[in-house]
């Protein structure tokens, strides 16, 4: 499928440790509530949060990162955070887990997204390991992977590029134990938070044994997908959540999305496949990747094979018009909306008599 090898992967990989915030103003709201007990110190925590003067902290779910951030201090599931909350409120919390709490709430007070204070992200049931390193995996998402795992043939070959945490990889097979395929990025350290998550979701046993039957199923590859990387007709089914913010975008994102996660896993700037004019274009509308993609997906898919790419929502009619160009390949393209009822990514199916 590919002539590209899978890169060895450290034990360790690299993320930038974020400076120490001030725990203190935030240790001493939780200290005042603490006499009362857990109910009331969540509640404090939840409304130190709604009370910052950021609005992508304060209007980001505080009473749902307060009760996170709880049960990591207490660790404990947030299942059985609110187990203990319905059963006794008054529970005392112990002074270290206070200050546990304190330390995450400053992070997050200070702009840190909650994925990266945390280290996780949910996503389609499993929690995936997240660093500064990888685009922290969104919801709508989760319907390009549900529409993949209804679509896809019996025993697809599949190709993720452009995978990050390697969310979209992993839930194909782990979901699907008849699909298997490879995850590509061109960013080392992206590829090594892919490799971990692939093994603690695929794998099973001793380390070795789970890299091993991980990578079986799903192979981490180091590549860049403005390149050609697969044979004509290799795959079954090619998916992407490819950077498609444009320049201009990115410059007005919420502090914490644009100086907090990397810029080339949201501004299409990255890949030696495009030239000079290609790489401008792409960089002025978003699409530099999408279109790479889209010529790709027409050679290298199968007859009838399957093509999910996620955009931006207002992106829809350009996508379409991607595909006018090779227009005799295509049996079927369609703009698919998330559940806000945004246009949000293509399923596009191949001729089956090219």
């Amino acid at each position: 499928m590919s002539d590209h090898r899978t890169p060895p992967f450290p034990d360790t990989f690299g993320a930038e440790t974020p400076c120490a915030p001030d725990t203190a103003p935030a240790l001493a709201a939780l200290g005042t509530a603490a006499p009362h007990g857990l109910r009331e110190v969540v509640r404090a925590a939840a409304a130190y949060l709604a009370a910052s003067p950021s609005p992508s902290v304060r209007d980001d779910a505080p009473r749902l990162t307060a009760e996170l951030f709880a049960a990591r201090a207490l660790g404990l599931s947030r299942q059985d955070l609110l187990l203990r909350l319905a059963m006794h409120p008054a529970a005392p919390v112990p002074e270290d887990a206070l200050a546990r709490a304190a330390t995450l709430l400053a992070r997050r007070a200070a702009g840190e997204p909650t994925a990266h204070v945390l280290g996780e992200r949910e996503f389609h049931g499993r929690d995936f390991l997240v660093t500064p390193a990888t685009l922290i995996p969104r919801p709508e998402t989760e319907l390009l992977v549900e529409t993949a795992l209804s679509l896809a043939p019996r025993g697809a070959r599949f190709a993720d590029c452009g995978t990050g945490t390697g969310c979209i990889a992993v839930t194909l097979c782990a979901e699907r134990m008849d699909i298997h395929g490879i995850a590509c990025d061109i960013s080392p350290a992206a590829l090594a938070v892919a490799a971990r998550n692939m093994i603690a979701h695929l794998g099973g046993g001793k380390p070795d044994a789970a890299r091993r039957a991980a990578f079986l199923r799903c192979q981490p590859v180091l590549a860049d997908f403005t390149r050609p990387l697969f044979r004509d007709g290799a795959l079954d089914l090619l998916v992407s959540n490819p950077p498609y913010v444009s320049e201009s975008e990115h410059a007005g994102l919420a502090p914490e999305v644009r100086d907090r996660e990397p810029r080339a896993a949201l501004v299409p700037c990255a890949g030696g496949g495009l030239d000079d004019a290609a790489t401008a274009q792409g960089r002025a509308d978003g699409l530099g990747h999408a279109r790479v993609l889209v010529a790709e997906a027409g050679r290298v898919l199968r007859p009838g094979g399957l093509f999910l790419m996620e955009f931006g929502s207002a992106q829809g009619q350009a996508v379409a018009a991607l595909f006018a160009p090779h227009a005799p390949l295509w049996a079927g393209v369609d703009i698919r909306k998330d559940l806000a009822g945004l246009d949000r990514f293509v399923v596009a199916r191949r001729e089956r008599h090219a």
